[in-house]
């Protein structure tokens, strides 16, 4: 952590913001020292990206007005800003890390051409077009992209997700900028990339000497960052302190709520608590009784499998051209597991590993290349189209972004119908009455029934997800990073939902995550791939108490813990 100085480098005072008239932010208060690390902390939609927006001068103008406050950078009132000024300041004095790097990056430009995009606008015709590139590889090279002449050249689609981000970073600290706002920058990463990153921001921040203001819904992530930690909840700062105060002395059931939120690997909850729970003092700690666990699961492996693979592969093939030479990609090879019924199977691995490889290839939707696969006792090389489209009644996906599952002129209720007309599942009059059956079980109300997409929260319309999934009263549900897009405190809402709707509809998961200790914490048993293969299986706590693998140690030595 930094070294701070006194005196603020930001100051934000009573600042209260509205857009289309309904309140925003309420009276936001905080200040961020030269040489610190704060850290925003906050679910979604409570202020924290419009609050970063406000710094940047980026708010829709027509629809925001300002209601009261100021906010000061150094000696400058940013909101008597002109837009030519603001210019000025952005991307010189103050840069920005967005979240999501795949939309942020330009698809038809090289990586290097966009960071001299940067520089052409901030220094006009100061170097040449050799000194630029010169400067760019070296920034690629400050922020650790392997080889970086290829990444200079490369097209984002040609790099990975951490990669992508890394060029961000090396995009926004162009400029040597004294305020560095970095808005979610690990969320879409896998949490191997994600502690890269952090690792990545504390060094160059130490080098720089600059100023950073993380934003994150995450508590145990920022605690191995910040300086200082500030808690937004509707719009209001609710806390203000150290990572110390905050975790050992939390004054707020908000703050409480987002400290316990995670899954911690080595306790297992009945129920994880939720941000209403502490609000409506509801929080009751049960905890999962190990003889109780262990008798369940000797009665659930005595069973027959529902799902038995062995020997999977999966192998791409590419070619260079008309003539070119063709090229062989192995992303799944030589698995072997079952699944039981009843059973939450994990599967877990960094990204690129295999897993998503896998899960479509259960289903036929990316056809193995060799391989057995059985479903209830029958191999699927056996099923004809019919019987292939039957399958894929009872083995069911839940994708990992709700929003593009959804279509975003579709009615919620018509969403939902769409299984039941695709695959003729009861008359017409009937079908209303089963979408409403189905919203009440995954826990929202008639009213969602003809809402948009947008008007839903992320955990809503994950819900809505899981509802359609169900719809067709699936035996198996393939959850590929159903929760990864979301926030921790909504993360726990959807685990105990899938908890709960396993129990009372005997379903199995298989469960797929970047991320062990959620993994840990809904698994029976883990299976943990690494570069197509499967390194490690077995029961979910003993992998996570005795990991053998190198792989296996490296994702639970990456989950964000907390220190203090």
């Amino acid at each position: 952590m930094a070294a701070i100085k006194k005196d603020s480098i930001i100051e934000v005072s009573d600042f209260s913001l509205s857009i289309d008239n309904k309140s925003i932010l309420k009276n936001i208060n905080f200040t961020i020292a030269p040489n610190e690390i704060v850290a925003m902390v906050g679910e979604s939609g409570s202020g924290k990206s419009l609050t970063a927006l406000s710094l940047l001068g980026l708010l829709p103008k027509n629809k925001t007005q300002i209601d009261s406050g100021t906010i000061q950078f150094e000696e400058t009132p940013l909101l008597d800003l002109t837009e030519k000024e603001w210019q000025q300041l952005r991307g010189n004095k103050i840069s920005m890390v967005f979240q999501e790097p795949q939309s942020s990056l330009n698809p038809t430009m090289k990586c290097g051409e966009q960071v001299d995009e940067i520089i052409q606008q901030h220094f006009k015709n100061r170097f040449s077009a050799k000194e630029r590139m010169t400067k760019i590889i070296e920034a690629f090279d400050r922020v650790k992209l392997p080889n970086p002449e290829r990444i200079y050249s490369a097209y984002p689609h040609e790099i990975s997700g951490g990669q992508k981000q890394r060029v961000m970073i090396a995009m926004a600290l162009m400029n040597e900028p004294k305020l560095l706002i970095a808005d979610e920058p690990t969320t879409a990463l896998d949490v191997q990339v994600q502690k890269e990153i952090i690792d990545l921001l504390k060094e160059l921040q130490k080098q720089t000497q600059m100023s950073v203001l993380f934003i994150s819904h995450d508590l145990s992530l920022v605690s191995q960052l910040a300086d200082k930690i500030v808690v937004l909840y509707q719009g209001k700062v609710v806390e203000t302190g150290t990572p110390i105060d905050i975790f050992k002395n939390p004054k707020e059931p908000y703050t409480r709520a987002l400290i316990q939120a995670r899954p911690t690997p080595n306790k297992r909850l009945k129920k994880l608590p939720t941000i209403e729970d502490y609000n409506d003092d509801l929080v009751v700690n049960e905890y999962v009784n190990p003889k109780e666990r262990s008798l369940r699961l000797d009665k659930l492996y005595a069973q027959q499998p529902i799902l038995s693979v062995r020997n999977l592969y999966k192998t791409y093939t590419s070619s260079n051209g008309l003539f070119g030479k063709k090229e062989q990609f192995t992303a799944v090879q030589d698995l072997s597991f079952d699944l039981y019924p009843g059973e939450t199977l994990g599967l877990v691995g960094a990204s690129g590993c295999g897993k998503s490889t896998l899960g479509r290839a259960l289903v036929y939707l990316d056809k193995p290349t060799s391989g057995e696969i059985h479903y209830k006792g029958q191999s699927l090389k056996d099923l004809n189209a019919s019987q292939i489209r039957t399958l894929r009644t009872d083995v069911q996906f839940i994708f990992q972004d709700p929003y593009a599952a959804l279509h975003p002129q579709k009615k919620i209720g018509n969403a939902i119908l769409e299984p039941l007309d695709a695959h003729q599942i009861l008359p017409q009059s009937k079908q209303k009455n089963r979408v409403l059956s189905l919203l009440e079980q995954v826990g929202l109300d008639s009213t969602f029934f003809d809402r948009y997409p947008h008007e839903l929260s992320g955990g809503q319309r994950q819900r809505v997800v899981i509802a359609r999934a169900l719809a067709v009263e699936p035996k198996v549900l393939i959850c590929d990073e159903s929760v990864a897009a979301l926030d921790i405190s909504v993360q726990a809402q959807v685990l105990n939902l899938l908890n709960e709707l396993q129990e009372k509809l005997k379903l199995s998961y298989l469960f797929i995550s970047h991320d062990l200790s959620v993994v840990q914490y809904i698994s029976d048993k883990i299976m943990v791939m690494h570069e197509g293969e499967l390194v490690e299986y077995k029961e979910a706590d003993e992998l996570y108490r005795n990991p053998e693998k190198l792989p296996t140690q490296k994702l639970i030595e990456a989950i964000p813990s907390v220190i203090f």
